[in-house]
């Protein structure tokens, strides 16, 4: 299986990036699976990361195309699996985004995409009962135009329709078609819904054509909500620079976002009210868990 990242640009994302590695060789052997990194910095990754990982060089102007006409930041990733896919036509691959911890060996999750099982990070909920703002936005396009969306052919949508979050994705070499039916979908929902999750919903309601979409989350985190986590690998490659790479996947393990951020995760799940007896009782919205 090959184990799939993108990460272009600032060293905020570079350093999420060789974090997720070196959480990922705590938990497996070198060898296990390939592991891809397309990047506009090879030279970074090679001082740290170890010589088995792969990379597939993009430059600026690559990763502007692939936002194309739309300008949709988060096309670029359909662009990579759409490239990834082709470039290495026989592998089972897992899509990540830099933001992710791996939690336990992950190598069994092959054989599910093998199966034809469709992956993704985890379920937000349903669309139409979300009181999240682009949901809503979201669920008022499709009530609109009657749940059909129109591609060509057109995109039916369930009423009840889910979404999951795209921060991972699982895909075999025969969904090349699927990922190229992402991009049409996406390029034609998104002028229209100006949508962060565009390419998500539109990985969820193609993916899930295939069956029941199996979550990742359980193995592997992925902390979207805790951006102050790059501050903390910062000063931890900072700390650790000249170590060697098995000391530094050992120290990794003492740094963990899911347990760092998980009340920022908890305060963002409250209502109003709760939130609002949080900062009462506690003082305080959330803090970092450093212990």
């Amino acid at each position: 299986m090959t184990i799939l990242f993108f990460t272009h640009g600032s060293k905020d994302f570079l350093n999420e990036v060789a974090y997720a590695v070196l959480s990922y060789y705590q938990h497996h052997k070198a060898g296990e699976n390939n592991i891809v990194v397309y990047t506009d910095n090879e030279a970074y990754f090679r001082t740290i990361l170890p010589a088995e990982v792969r990379y597939v060089n993009v430059s600026p102007a690559q990763v502007k195309q692939w936002r194309g006409a739309i300008d949709f930041v988060h096309r670029v990733k359909i662009e990579v699996l759409n490239d990834a896919l082709q470039r290495f036509p026989n592998e089972h691959i897992l899509y990540l985004d830099s933001d992710v911890c791996f939690k336990q060996n992950i190598s069994f999750l092959e054989e599910k995409i093998r199966q034809g099982t469709p992956l993704m990070s985890l379920k937000e909920g349903v669309i139409a009962k979300s009181s999240l703002r682009h949901f809503k936005t979201l669920a008022s396009y499709l009530k609109k135009h009657h749940y059909q969306i129109g591609t060509t052919p057109p995109t039916v949508v369930a009423a009840d329709q889910a979404m999951y979050n795209a921060g991972i994705i699982g895909l075999a070499p025969t969904d090349l078609p699927i990922v190229k039916q992402v991009l049409q979908l996406t390029d034609f929902l998104h002028p229209d819904i100006q949508n962060h999750v565009t390419e998500q919903f539109a990985f969820t309601v193609l993916l899930q054509q295939k069956g029941a979409i199996y979550e990742v989350e359980p193995h592997i985190h992925h902390y979207w909500y805790f951006k102050e986590f790059r501050s903390i690998i910062a000063q931890f490659l900072e700390e650790n620079k000249g170590k060697t790479f098995d000391a530094l996947v050992a120290l990794s393990a003492k740094i963990n976002p899911e347990r760092m951020g998980r009340e920022k995760l908890a305060y963002k799940q409250m209502n109003f009210w709760q939130k609002l007896v949080q900062k009462i009782s506690k003082g305080r919205k959330w803090k970092i868990i450093y212990e």
